[in-house]
């Protein structure tokens, strides 16, 4: 899948889905949390106060 927003290199994007995984699964966070989980992540990891809702629905879908 190519990024929503056009925003973020696709390697970059796939690295951060992956990393959104292997954190929720790591610190065991309920699937009710993933969404807020997902953008307090990129926001970490992009220094954007904006986070784009399509790039999160990306990266928590199963």
């Amino acid at each position: 899948m190519e990024d929503p927003t056009g925003l973020v290199p696709a390697l970059t994007f796939h690295a951060l889905r992956r990393a959104f995984k292997t954190s929720i699964a790591e610190r065991l966070i309920p699937e009710a949390q993933w969404g807020r989980h997902a953008t307090s992540m990129v926001r970490e990891l992009t220094d954007r106060n904006h986070v784009d809702s399509g790039l999160i629905d990306w990266i928590i879908r199963k």
